[in-house]
């Protein structure tokens, strides 16, 4: 089911690293001592002005991450320059002085790096950040990618075709945010920066101005700005650091220093002083939002007090959000999604917030019981158990983290990085945050917890926002609202919290029925092995080393939704969800949570059309945790009412606002044309909802976990083999068994013959979208699914080359595929882009063309290069993950297909020739069997 969603998005980021103990002691640094950057960090500047940060880090092996971080955004911009810092850093893929037009990306992709993924640019209110992730086996790679950010530096070369080609692009990214979200935005920034420069310089820009801007204002933007004193480049990966700083200093010392530089200003955001109300009312909202926010200048971290106070503050609005959590989990919620934190949209400032989603027509009561919990949380602080819990899952992450600490992934350690350098931050070592949060969190108090929400707020808050459908009858006007805001006391007084007794253990051992493996195999040349249990279950393991402390496990069956009759299946295709709502052995989803706080393990459950399974991760020393967890998803299920309540409620909201977005009613086009009217292709409509059944959600789960006979439990990761046996003996082998096989039924919905096409005319915005797909049973060769994957990124590049960057027809094409062989093969391949109302035919034909033109002939050489060199580089990274090997293992034995060919990469590069790939397209991409759908504004006049 879709989620109900929350605004704006959280910011609140620590990196958890400390040992386990949380014994009550007061720490012995002082909160004044300043914070060590980590030393491993190797850091300079050149003399003119631009500084480097580089960091050794292997994981994963093979890899480096460039990042070159120019202080300069939209704030920059003159009022005849909006939207210039974002089609600066377009510009910058589109012509410098060593790559003309397209060549920058062509090149990244033919080393296996894929535009957007791993070739990518943001701009921001005050940066714009260029990112590289490039292999580290090859240093003309590297020596080319270093020429690649001298070029950003000094030699973006702004050609004025491909400027006047790139406004459309830039015109078209700018189409694809408008909407609801996007039209919400435009009243939102300029309340939360009300008085600031923020409030009119989105880094998106005015189109009028990316439009029509002539070629000197562009480069006048770049030439003032881009300056190496405001310039930082970062880079973190598999590589020499001495070496690196070697290769940095040659190839940017000799950029000239700036001369007659203007300062660069930061420009402050005065925090408001009054209470404020916005209402933003819009046709195609779906329902109802709540956002309490007040700003706070937004400290550094430079300090053991920093540190100390950002943990506080993660604590206290961890014990918050679960209060709030509590209250759309209970049968008839006023809230159905809650969530409190601190969000930061720049560097000068952060939002403290509450938001949540209100109950149908309860908008009032649902505010109240909000405000309520607020004053609450004010008046009582928090409970002694809370906090201990929580300072207990704080330092259990921490230690997670720390035990991982060599395999923590250098995406992440050069944002960390990056942040540090944006935010007046310090990234310490890994020892050192281990050291200080052993000093720190167990020395956390109810004092200091209280004192953290007494700072959260002035009063009750100085922003209230609320985004509402147009017509929403229960949301009072903005008078009436503030005036319930500030000063509305609840009927009766306010009590402290209380939580139920948790005493009663999570699992009884007493019931265990212990079992036996019975059989031991090995079942590839990589040594994955297999035992078959006692009760007929299959357990199939293979023990790795990529993480310190990761564990991951999946469990599958055969059969799934497909078994159970059309009436059956919308209860059935939401059981797993009404299971997690509820809880588990009778502790309810909040008490669960509870009693498993200091733990790194969780599981649940999980049905497709064709099977139904179990999945769970853990950390080594929570790994018997994690077999009770799985245990009890076949012994001791638990369905109540207050979880199927909380979870109907949503799903009526959600399904009966659902005509109000175009998106949604899209959505629902595409199914029909695809499906017709099938039960088991629907969306969320309120028919489908309509049909639900708790009883009957109840009933067919359990029949779907009544035999674990048939499972396959399939475990990856760091395990001791004779703990694991001993926990699959204890745990899985005794599980209740009927001794029968079961096949999933084939469900054949198939996507008509022919061509099928229709329109949808809604929404208000200038902004169109193309769908196109095709679908059908293939006839299964050798590599089938890699070859198809193939295809996908070969339909992906060339549009991308086409659609985007020739006819600036959309910002960015969508190319997914679903590929099926069991219980009968079956393919769906789909494209999708967004457009400028009025050239929906044009792209759609172009398209075709690109089709017809891939099936014409055998694929150029130059697109064979990139298919082969990204999907050996996915494969390098995959290859030392423990996810990737768990996929494979089970997709490769729901397909009957050998586990011995996981590890054989150049099996697969020798099928992707031209003659493959020009067959795959005409065996996939039938011309005259294809389903397409737009989706135009209902103002056709809209440009």
């Amino acid at each position: 089911m879709k989620k109900l969603q929350l605004c704006i998005s959280v910011c609140v980021s620590i990196l958890f690293v400390a040992c386990s103990s949380i014994a009550s002691q007061s720490s012995t640094v002082s909160t004044k001592t300043p914070l060590s950057q980590d030393s491993a960090v190797v850091s300079g500047s050149l003399k003119n002005g631009m500084s480097y940060f580089i960091l050794q880090n292997t994981e994963p092996a093979n890899r480096i991450y460039l990042r070159l971080i120019v202080r300069a955004g939209s704030t920059l911009e003159d009022d005849d320059q909006k939207g210039i810092a974002h089609l600066v850093e377009h510009m910058a893929f589109n012509g410098t002085t060593h790559f003309e037009k397209n060549q920058l990306v062509d090149y990244f992709e033919s080393i296996g790096m894929a535009f957007g993924p791993e070739v990518n640019a943001s701009t921001g209110f005050d940066e714009t950040i260029y990112k590289l992730e490039i292999p580290a086996d090859d240093p003309e790679i590297l020596q080319k990618s270093l020429t690649v950010l001298q070029d950003w530096i000094h030699g973006i070369t702004f050609d004025q075709t491909e400027l006047d080609k790139e406004r459309g692009v830039v015109t078209e990214e700018w189409r694809l945010g408008r909407g609801a979200s996007g039209r919400v935005q435009d009243r939102e920034i300029p309340f939360l920066f009300k008085g600031s420069r923020y409030a009119e310089r989105l880094p998106i820009g005015d189109m009028d101005i990316v439009k029509n801007v002539s070629r000197d204002r562009v480069a006048a933007f770049y030439q003032k700005w881009y300056r190496p004193e405001l310039m930082s480049v970062v880079v973190v990966g598999d590589m020499n650091p001495a070496e690196m700083q070697s290769k940095l200093e040659a190839a940017f010392s000799s950029i000239p220093a700036s001369k007659h530089a203007e300062k660069r200003t930061w420009y402050p955001i005065p925090p408001q002083k009054k209470p404020a109300v916005l209402i933003v009312r819009d046709p195609e909202i779906m329902y109802p939002t709540v956002q309490l926010l007040e700003q706070q200048k937004a400290p550094g971290m430079k300090t053991v007090g920093d540190l100390r106070n950002q943990i506080i503050q993660y604590i206290t609005y961890s014990i918050l959000n679960k209060r709030l959590n509590e209250k759309t989990t209970v049968s008839d919620p006023l809230m159905l999604a809650t969530q409190a934190g601190q969000m930061r949209l720049v560097k000068s400032a952060f939002f403290n917030y509450i938001a949540m989603v209100p109950a149908t027509d309860k908008f009032v009561p649902a505010f109240k019981q909000l405000m309520e919990e607020m004053m609450r949380f004010e008046e009582y602080g928090v409970t002694d158990s809370e906090l201990e819990r929580e300072k207990q899952t704080v330092l259990d992450n921490a230690k997670q983290e720390w035990l991982n600490r060599d395999k923590i992934e250098s995406a992440t350690r050069s944002n960390l990085l990056i942040q540090s350098i944006l935010y007046d931050g310090t990234m310490l070592s890994s020892q050192d945050q281990y050291d200080l949060y052993q000093e720190l969190v167990p020395g956390i108090t109810i004092k200091d917890i209280a004192l953290a929400i007494d700072n959260w707020y002035t009063d009750r808050g100085m922003l209230l926002m609320v985004t509402a459908p147009e017509k929403q009858g229960d949301i009072p006007s903005e008078d009436d609202l503030l005036s319930l805001w500030q000063k509305w006391e609840p009927e009766t007084k306010i009590t402290a919290y209380t939580e139920d007794n948790l005493d009663r253990p999570l699992f009884d051992s007493s019931t265990l029925i212990p079992g036996s493996v019975v059989k031991e195999e090995v079942i590839s040349t990589d040594g994955i092995k297999q035992w078959t249990l006692s009760n007929g279950a299959r357990v199939v393991l293979y023990p790795t080393n990529f993480k310190a402390n990761e564990i991951i496990l999946s469990a599958w069956s055969k059969g799934g939704t497909s078994v159970v009759s059309d009436e059956e299946y919308p209860s059935l295709a939401f059981a797993s969800s009404y299971a997690a709502m509820s809880g588990l052995n009778g502790f309810s989803q909040v008490d669960l949570q509870k009693k498993l706080a200091g733990k790194h393990v969780s599981a649940g459950l999980w049905v497709t059309e064709s099977y139904e399974g179990v999945w769970g991760s853990s950390s080594v020393e929570d790994l018997e945790t994690l077999f009770q967890l799985i245990n009890m998803q076949f012994t001791h299920l638990y369905f109540s009412d207050e979880g199927w309540n909380s979870l109907y409620a949503q799903a009526q909201t959600v399904s009966s606002s659902r005509q109000k977005d175009p998106g949604a009613m899209f959505a629902d086009l595409k199914t029909r044309l695809l499906y017709g009217n099938n039960i088991r292709r629907s969306t969320l409509t309120p028919e489908f909802v309509a049909d639900l059944n708790k009883d009957v959600a109840e009933k067919t789960c359990r029949q779907r976990y009544a035999d674990a006979g048939d499972f396959t439990f399939v475990c990856v990761g760091n395990f001791d083999e004779k703990v694991l046996r001993q926990y699959a003996e204890t745990y899985l082998a005794g599980l209740p068994t009927a001794e029968k096989s079961e096949e999933a039924r084939v469900i054949d919905i198939q996507p008509p013959k022919g061509i099928s096409f229709d329109a949808l005319k809604m929404g208000v915005d200038p902004k169109s979208r193309v769908f196109i797909a095709f679908g059908g049973k293939p006839d299964i060769g050798k590599n089938e699914r890699e070859l198809f994957d193939a295809l996908r990124s070969l339909l992906d590049i060339r549009l991308r080359e086409v659609i985007r960057e020739d006819m600036s027809g959309s910002y960015g094409i969508q190319v997914n595929g679903d590929f099926n062989m069991y219980p009968a093969p079956s393919f769906e391949l789909a494209l999708e882009f967004g457009c400028k109302p009025g050239r929906e035919d044009e792209l759609s034909s172009a398209v075709f063309d690109q089709i017809k033109w891939l099936q014409d002939a055998p694929i150029p050489d130059s697109y064979i290069t990139k298919l082969r060199e990204t999907w050996r580089r996915n494969r390098e990274e995959g290859l030392k993950t423990n996810q990737f090997w768990l996929d494979q293992i089970i997709s490769r034995m729901q397909d009957g297909r050998s586990l011995d060919e996981i590890t054989l990469t150049d099996e697969v590069l020798s099928q992707i020739t031209p003659e493959k790939m020009q067959a795959m397209a005409k065996k996939y991409l039938d011309t005259n069997n294809y389903v397409k759908a737009y989706l135009e504004p209902a103002d056709t006049t809209a440009q």
